[in-house]
């Protein structure tokens, strides 16, 4: 407490505040109290139980209670224009730094504005005056503005304050990145109707929502009033303040979002918003009820969360709310950034979550753990200063004062993507480049956006070596949906499908054709890269283009020499010479062969053999060298018959047949030879019926005809053997040996009709129809040649000897079944006695005895499992599935008894259920015999074998059903979930293979019942 000179009435008495940081004092807070009416200071005194509280006491009993917390001044960084400003209070200097542009520590800042009096706030802009900042001073509360772009603004005649540069800001040697602002001020205020109390801080609380105003509280003995202070001045030095309204109780916080809104919280945490008219109303949660916090905030931010204004507060107990919600209870600190609110944690980590994503996750009910933002690891006790929107930069203070800059991931890929968006592809290249991310994300992001502005691309980022850095890069994979995935967890993208399939490949062949019309010569070596980095290298074509430059080089002063040695860096060396010689010209061979250091001795003899030789037997040597067998193909196939031979073992050697078919024209004796030998190569895979067709083309007919028997097509087969003009009785031998051979394959419809039509055997084809069961089809040929005798001499004993074949059959089944059946629920009656019988046996030693026999029994098993399945990851497939059904023995008393009886009842199933269709043909034939009581007995044991079947179903395989799931939730007892348990656990026990649990599909909705039968 410090008295003023006493010769200047009236006398004064200050009370300044210090704090200590980075070994600097610091004045942060000057008290000016006047003792012409209010009395000399008696006392000052802390609070002992509150933090940052001041009891201050006057001789003639007035008493002033002040509470401060700590705050950052900050700029809102709401634009990509921000300069990310902080400003610091001492005495009556501001220090400011634009950390857009340096990164200094206090007491070094960009630049410090002095004034005329003690500074005790300081209030930041929005919107396009973020970068604009107000100073308040202690002296009768007068401001002072620091503008970047004054607009309207006029400097008061008689201002006294001043803007130096300090080193950081551009003196000493450094360079100025930004523009310098102006001082304005300082500007008194004139109150309007209301009368501001002499005491110090009677204003305070000072914010600037808008450019036409500024907000702040007036406390006095009688009430809290929210004034508003307009910016409109005259030429005068004077400001005009007005009330708003009278505020319901002491204010702890204001608080201002990017875009103008304004939260003010009362003492009690309670939230209220003055509204365009100056009415302060309540801050209404989503419910319609006023937000009240669950406790009194010293920091608080306003952001909007899917487009609705929101409230984030930070409690002295580190716990940090959205409205009621809250978010966290370890934050230390916190930041508004566009579109993340970034976290400071006492685990020593900086989270970073998308409002409209993450924060809305939340307020729905998630967890914050859950959420997929990758925390980066902190210096224990970092707190956060400021972050740049431009380039996604967070700036942070450790315990011991100085300063750390990071950049979050999720902070730089979204600055990235907004410039991506805007099609900002230089600012977003370069700040990948710095950062190290992965340049395929600037076409990842929006392939289509991105093909079709290739030119603006090239144009943006103009730098060769910068385009070369971006193809090297190139890959197929989308880094946006692997490496960057999270980045994009609350982006819609719509999904792009490439003409080429291969990403890198279309880039490459557009951009290249974009360069080479933007500057083919400044920008050669970009379009060589484009060639080189393609899926198949286009590495001739780029060594054609580097040999073009031989003798002059071009206009940008790029040499072949230079080049060359370029593409020796994309390109292994042996390699470009292979590629080198695959362009057939020995120039560039010789050209690539210096520059890649190879012995003379290791190519100068080959090169000269070749040289020797025709041109196209010259090529075809050159990529026989080369294993270009196709190229190889097409160079021999020009060299004449002399080489032919070469060219028929090429074609066999390399498998070429169909690419060799389109080198020689329709009808010559080559082609027709290519045809023969790929009829060969196709017989020989046991292709026969396109062999088949290959001989019919180059005119091989016994041939063709040996591959068309072999594959049974008997029509082809037939016309074949006309073409070759077989005699009558060849033709029948041919026709029996291939009648004989449907029949084998059970293709008796098309035996029949071949026996029909070639032979005319007509007792030949109904047989072949008989032992195909095709009664209704035997009969019509017997009527359709006229033969009825053959009824009774063919069909009807046929009919009745697959009557007795079929009931033998039925018998069999029925009696198959029901044993098994009482064999399996024997056998699961044994083992669920077992089981029984091991849980309620009390005795301890037996308990003891069992249990190491349990153990040693299931170690033996288990030591089976794994030798097995060692052995089978050396067989096929089929080989294992037979190797596992070999351990289920059809034997009483065997290990896996139960599971071979499911199998054997589920074979019975199935041949049952496929003999439906057989019994209904059947049935059939016996009513049109007469033979309706035989019918009638055959219908009756096949529908009593169906049933029973039917009936046994659920008790061989038990139905697992839905109920079978554990009931988990709020509403299950721990009783509940142990019965589920136990019935799981019997279900599973019953049928204990996976695969075995499934019953037998029946066709059930087959009508093979004759009704005139029932």
């Amino acid at each position: 407490m410090f008295p003023t000179d006493q010769s200047s009435p009236p006398p004064k008495e200050l009370v300044l505040l210090y704090s200590m940081k980075n070994y600097q004092w610091y004045l942060k807070q000057t008290l000016q109290f006047s003792t012409g009416g209010l009395g000399r200071l008696a006392d000052l005194h802390w609070d002992e139980g509150s933090v940052l509280t001041l009891h201050v006491l006057s001789v003639d009993g007035h008493y002033w209670h002040y509470a401060w917390s700590w705050a950052v001044h900050r700029s809102h960084c709401g634009t990509q224009e921000s300069t990310a400003n902080v400003a610091v209070i001492d005495g009556d200097t501001v220090l400011a730094t634009l950390f857009k542009v340096a990164v200094v520590p206090p007491p070094m800042c960009s630049y410090r504005v002095k004034t005329a009096a003690s500074v005790n706030d300081v209030a930041f802009g929005i919107g396009q005056h973020e970068n604009d900042f107000a100073i308040v001073l202690q002296d009768k509360n007068s401001l002072v503005f620091v503008l970047s772009s004054p607009g309207d603004f006029v400097k008061p005649l008689t201002g006294s304050c001043t803007l130096q540069l300090e080193g950081a800001g551009g003196e000493n040697g450094f360079r100025i990145t930004s523009s310098i602002p102006e001082c304005y001020g300082p500007y008194s205020i004139k109150p309007d109707g209301i009368q501001i109390p002499e005491h110090a801080m009677s204003l305070h609380h000072w914010t600037w929502p808008s450019k036409d105003y500024l907000l702040c509280v007036c406390t006095s003995e009688e009430s809290h009033q929210l004034l508003r202070v307009d910016i409109k001045h005259e030429q005068e030095t004077h400001l005009v303040a007005k009330s708003l309204c009278t505020l319901k109780d002491s204010v702890l916080t204001i608080s201002t979002s990017s875009n103008g809104i304004v939260c003010i919280q009362y003492q009690d945490g309670s939230c209220a918003v003055p509204n365009p008219d100056g009415v302060v109303v309540p801050w209404l949660c989503d419910d319609g009820a006023p937000l009240k916090l669950p406790k009194p905030c010293a920091t608080v931010a306003v952001c909007e969360v899917l487009k609705q204004a929101r409230v984030i507060a930070l409690s002295d107990r580190f716990e940090l709310f959205c409205d009621t919600v809250k978010i966290c209870d370890d934050c230390t600190s916190f930041k508004i950034h566009g579109k993340f609110i970034l976290l400071t944690t006492h685990r020593h980590t900086l989270r970073c979550l998308l409002l409209d994503f993450d924060i809305a996750n939340l307020l729905n009910g998630g967890s914050i753990e859950s959420l997929n933002d990758a925390p980066r690891e902190l210096e224990s006790g970092s707190l956060l200063v400021t972050s740049v929107p431009a380039d996604g930069r967070v700036v942070l203070q450790l315990p011991r004062g100085n300063l750390e800059t990071i950049s979050p991931r999720a902070l730089v890929l979204d600055t990235v993507c907004d410039h991506l968006d805007r099609k900002e592809y230089k600012d977003a290249f370069i700040l990948m480049k710095v950062n190290r991310i992965d340049l395929n994300l600037l076409c990842d992001h929006d392939p289509s956006a991105f093909l079709s502005s290739l030119s603006e691309f090239v144009q943006q980022v103009k730098e060769p070596t910068d385009l070369n850095l971006f193809i090297t890069g190139l890959t197929d994979k989308d880094v946006s949906a692997t490496m960057y995935a999270s980045a994009y967890r609350a982006r819609k993208r719509v999904p792009f499908v490439f003409k080429k399939n291969k990403m890198r490949d279309e880039i490459c062949d557009s951009l290249r054709s974009v360069l080479e019309q933007v500057d083919y010569d400044r920008y050669l070596l970009s379009i060589l890269t484009c060639h080189a980095k393609k899926t198949d290298p286009e590495l001739d074509e780029a060594l054609s283009k580097i040999y073009s430059l031989k003798d002059s080089g071009n206009k940008a002063g790029i040499t072949c020499d230079a080049a060359l040695k370029y593409l020796f860096y994309l390109v292994d060396r042996k390699d470009l010479f292979d590629i080198a010689l695959g362009t057939y010209n020995f120039d560039i061979v010789l050209m690539v062969a210096e520059y890649s250091q190879k012995d003379p001795k290791e190519y100068v003899p080959f090169l000269n053999k070749l040289n020797q030789l025709e041109p196209n037997y010259r090529r075809f040597t050159i990529d026989m060298h080369l294993e270009r067998y196709k190229k190889a193909l097409k160079n021999i196939s020009l060299c004449g018959d002399a080489h032919f031979s070469e060219c028929l073992n090429l074609i066999k050697t390399q498998r070429l047949y169909t690419t060799a078919l389109n080198l020689f024209p329709e009808g010559s004796q080559e082609r027709k030879e290519v045809w023969e030998i790929y009829g060969d190569y196709l017989l020989e895979k046991k292709h026969y019926e396109e062999a088949g067709l290959v001989y019919w083309r180059c005119e091989k007919l016994r041939k063709a005809a040996r591959a068309f028997e072999l594959c049974l097509n008997w029509n082809l087969l037939l016309s074949t053997a006309h073409q070759m003009n077989y005699d009558q009785d060849s033709l029948q031998a041919l026709a029996t040996r291939t009648i004989d051979a449907l029949v084998l394959a059970k293709r008796y419809k098309e035996a029949a009709e071949i026996s029909e039509t070639f032979l005319k055997d007509e007792e030949k084809t109904v047989l072949i129809l008989l032992d195909a069961h095709m009664w209704d089809v035997a009969l019509a040929k017997i009527h359709q040649f006229n033969k009825m005798e053959l009824t009774e001499k063919m069909w009807k004993p046929a009919v009745t000897g697959e009557l007795e074949v079929m009931l033998e059959t039925v018998d069999s089944l029925k009696d198959t079944w029901s044993k098994h059946v009482a064999r399996l629920m024997t056998v699961r009656e044994h083992k669920a006695n077992e089981d029984q019988g091991e849980g309620d046996f009390d005795d301890g030693a037996f308990s003891d005895v069992a249990s190491v026999t349990s153990r040693t029994v299931g170690g033996s098993v288990t030591g089976g499992s794994s030798i097995s399945g060692s052995i089978a990851t050396m067989r096929t497939s089929r080989n294992r599935k037979k190797q596992e059904r070999k351990k289920y023995v059809l034997k009483e008393g065997s290990c896996y008894e139960d599971l071979a009886l499911i199998i054997a009842l589920n074979e019975v199933a199935s041949s049952s259920d496929k003999l439906q269709e057989e019994c209904r043909d059947l049935l059939r034939a016996l009513v049109l015999c007469g033979l309706d009581q035989e019918a009638k007995s055959l219908q009756h044991q096949f529908a009593a074998l169906l049933d029973i079947i039917e009936k046994d179903i659920p008790n061989v395989w038990p139905p697992v059903t839905a109920d079978s799931s554990l009931p988990l939730g709020p509403h299950s007892s721990s009783t509940m979930i142990a019965e589920a348990v136990q019935k799981q656990k019997i279900v599973e026990h019953v049928i204990s293979d996976p695969e075995l649990r499934q019953p037998p599909a029946l066709q059930r909705n087959l009508c093979w019942k004759l009704q005139m039968l029932t």
